[in-house]
C-alpha cells in the first residue's frame, strides 16, 4: 500500500485532552489527520437541554441514554467521563492546577530516566496559553468555609484562588475572539453558574472545542463523529486497518499508516486488551498493558466542618455520627448518602 491509498496519515482515537492536542499538532505539520469520537457533538443547546432533563445528559447506552456524561463505577473508585467531542473537557471543572513535585518523585515516573518536571514545563506553558488560564476572581460562601478548614488544619497557607480555563470577562457579554487574535471563536462572559460539570451553554468555560479542536478542524482535521472503534489490526500494505461502527450500526472501515489512541485510559486499556485478547490482532503488544494505571489526580470532594456530634453538616451528606470538632472529607454523593464517622 503506498502513502496514497490510506484514507489518513494519522487516526486519532478519542477528542479528549490528549487527541485533541495530538491532532492539532499533527495537522499542523501537514499530515492528514482524522479523529474518531463515539459521542456526538455538542453545543450550548444539547447543553441546555441536559440541565432541564438528566436523560439527555447521561451517557448509559445500555438504557438507551446517550448524552455526554458517563461514568464508571468500581470498587473503590466512582470516575466521571465525558463521551462527545471534546472528551473530558465538557464534563471538567475547569480547574488546572500544575502537579506538585510529589508527582515527579513517584518511582514509577523516575524509573523512566527523565527529568519529567524540566520536559513538562514548556508543555504546561503551551497549555496555560491555549486554555487561556486564569485565577478566579470571585469568592463564594463556600470559598470561604474551604478557607475556614483549611486553617483549622494549619494549612491556611495553601488557600487560594483556583486557576480556571474559563472567560471570565464581564459577565452574560458576548465578546469577540479574546485570545487568539481574533482567529477564535466569540466568547461570553461567565455567569458564575457553578453548573462547568455538566457543561456550559453560554460559551464561557474554555473546553476543548473552542481552542484545540477549533484550530485543528479549521486545519483540515476530519470529525468521525459517533464512530466506534471496534478493532484495530495491521493491514497488508503497512499501517492499520479500523472497524468502525457509526450510528446506524453499520460497519466500515478506515485506514492509516499511524494511530493515535487517546480514548481514555479505560477506553484505550479496554481496546487495546480486545484487539490483543480477544481478537489476537495486536499480538505483540506489551505483557505490562494495564500494569501502572493512575487517574488524572483530580477528585470531587466535599469537606464539613463539624463542630459537635449533633451539628448539622451543610452539605448533601447525612451524618450519622461524629465526635467533635472533625473535619470530614467524603466523595460527593447525592443526597441521602449516609455516612458512618
Amino acid at each position: 500500500m503506498t502513502t496514497l491509498d490510506f484514507d489518513y496519515d494519522y487516526l486519532v482515537v478519542g477528542s479528549g485532552f490528549g487527541g485533541s492536542v495530538s491532532a492539532l499538532r499533527l495537522v499542523e505539520k501537514g499530515w492528514k489527520v482524522g479523529i474518531i469520537e463515539q459521542g456526538k457533538r455538542i453545543g450550548k443547546n444539547e447543553i441546555s437541554d441536559a440541565k432541564d432533563a438528566p436523560r439527555k445528559l447521561y451517557w448509559l447506552p445500555a438504557l438507551g441514554l446517550k448524552g455526554f456524561l458517563g461514568y464508571d463505577i468500581f470498587r473503590h473508585l466512582f470516575m466521571i467521563k465525558g463521551v462527545g467531542v471534546g472528551g473530558g473537557s465538557l464534563v471538567w471543572g475547569s480547574v488546572m492546577l500544575e502537579p506538585k513535585p510529589s508527582f515527579y518523585d513517584d518511582e514509577n515516573m523516575k524509573k523512566m530516566g527523565v527529568d519529567w518536571q524540566e520536559e513538562l514545563a514548556p508543555h504546561f506553558a503551551t497549555v496555560k496559553k491555549m486554555f487561556a488560564v486564569e485565577k478566579n476572581p470571585r469568592l463564594t460562601k463556600m470559598d470561604h468555609y474551604l478557607k475556614d478548614a483549611a486553617k483549622l488544619m494549619g494549612a491556611e497557607a495553601t488557600y487560594g484562588s483556583v486557576p480556571n480555563a474559563i472567560y471570565f470577562g464581564e459577565p452574560g457579554v458576548a465578546h469577540s475572539d479574546p485570545y487568539y487574535l481574533g482567529e477564535g471563536p466569540e466568547r461570553t462572559g461567565c455567569r458564575f453558574c457553578s453548573g462547568c460539570m455538566t457543561g456550559c451553554p453560554y460559551g464561557s468555560k474554555n473546553s476543548l472545542d473552542y481552542n484545540y479542536l477549533y484550530f485543528a478542524e479549521k486545519n483540515g482535521v476530519n470529525i468521525l463523529s459517533g464512530t466506534e472503534v471496534k478493532r484495530i489490526q495491521p493491514h497488508m500494505g503497512g499501517g492499520y486497518q479500523l472497524t468502525l461502527t457509526s450510528p446506524n450500526k453499520k460497519q466500515q472501515v478506515a485506514t492509516a499508516k499511524n494511530v493515535v489512541l487517546s480514548a481514555g485510559v479505560l477506553g484505550t486499556l479496554k481496546l487495546l486488551f480486545q484487539c490483543r485478547d480477544r481478537y489476537g490482532l495486536l499480538p505483540n503488544i506489551s505483557d505490562t498493558l494495564g500494569a501502572c494505571v493512575r487517574t488524572n489526580s483530580e477528585s470531587i470532594t466535599a469537606s464539613c466542618l463539624i463542630t459537635s456530634a449533633s451539628a448539622p453538616c451543610k452539605t448533601n451528606m447525612i451524618i450519622v455520627t461524629a465526635a467533635p470538632p472533625k473535619l470530614l472529607t467524603v466523595i460527593a454523593l447525592p443526597r441521602k448518602s449516609i455516612f458512618s464517622v
